[in-house]
């Protein structure tokens, strides 16, 4: 039996020029579009309701798909909004240590702040802010828009150790 060679440069090499967006499918679009628009900052780049031009269908392979949609925008990172007409999606409840998309991060300059706006606002935090990785980060998580988990992220420089 042979061992496969390890290819030194990637498959995809001079091809993938950025990182692009995350889809979130939804419910409740209105809420959703809220949540990132009002709460996080993100702007609108482009919106659609009953999208259903047949190449959509087939690039997701869903013959006959009927959405709304969204594309929002916050410092060149997207989140790609969406609501299925047809067919209708399930509602299915992810836990971090699902396999999948588990959450949505954001980074911010002051995560205790966050918090206290967040819980103000009304939302529901996992727990306090807590300090990882010997505090060079302390992140949070929200309870989002239909239980999507979205990350607040503080990541902080720490002075090197002296001897």
């Amino acid at each position: 039996m042979t061992t496969p060679v390890k290819v030194l440069t990637p498959l995809l090499e001079g091809l993938v020029l950025r990182a692009h967006h995350t889809a979130v499918c939804v419910e409740d679009f209105e809420k959703a579009r809220a949540f990132f628009t009002d709460v996080i900052g993100m702007r609108v780049e482009g919106e659609m309701d009953h999208r259903s031009e047949p190449a959509l269908g087939v690039v997701v392979g869903l013959p006959g798909a009927v959405i709304r949609w969204a594309m929002l925008e916050f410092f060149g990172y997207r989140i790609e909004l969406f609501k299925y007409y047809n067919p209708e999606g399930r509602s299915i409840a992810i836990r971090q240590c699902d396999r999948g998309l588990t959450h949505i991060a954001f980074q911010v300059n002051n995560t205790d702040e966050v918090c206290r706006r967040i819980r103000q606002a009304g939302y529901t935090t996992f727990s306090d802010p807590q300090d990882l990785r010997g505090g060079v980060t302390r992140p949070m998580y929200v309870h989002g828009p239909e239980g999507i988990a979205v990350e607040f992220l503080e990541i902080r420089q720490l002075a090197p150790v002296q001897n």
